[in-house]
């Protein structure tokens, strides 16, 4: 089992971040291929699109700039999806693009966000997965 933990916990995050996407109004669509975009977001009824890369972390990436990608993560439990050219900004603002890991490297990633980050992102946040499956759950008929 520990071989395949990895693979296991991508799985269950995109599950996560799909149901809690679901309870927005969206459908997931999966990529036949996977240039950048681990799936595909749509809601019908305003035609919103977004394009998703699932990530562990809070992280910018050189190769997703420019291409209209929205990064989902997690901070402390709760998930966020959030536009990465905007994170960019914030690490531009933050000074993160004066960094190696970001001029050599071409990324940069926060494992623990501080409360600033934190703040930063809050207008993406996602309502926490034990609301968004509590309300599904009364809303399932009983069977016997």
């Amino acid at each position: 089992m520990s071989r395949f933990r990895s693979q296991i916990t991508e799985v269950i995050n995109r599950n996560t971040v799909i149901s809690l996407a679901l309870a927005q109004g969206f459908n997931a669509y999966l990529p036949v291929y996977d240039g950048g975009v681990d799936f595909i977001l749509y809601r019908e009824r305003d035609g919103e699109i977004r394009k998703v890369q699932l990530k562990g972390r809070w992280m910018i990436d050189k190769k997703y700039i420019g291409r209209d990608i929205w990064m989902a993560f997690p901070i402390s439990g709760q998930w966020y999806l959030m536009p990465h050219d905007q994170m960019v900004s914030m690490g531009e603002a933050e000074g993160i693009t004066k960094t190696l890991s970001w001029t050599d490297g071409g990324a940069y990633s926060k494992p623990k966000p501080s409360a600033t980050t934190i703040e930063a992102c809050r207008a993406y946040r996602f309502s926490p997965i034990e609301d968004i499956a509590r309300e599904a759950s009364e809303g399932v008929p009983e069977t016997d």
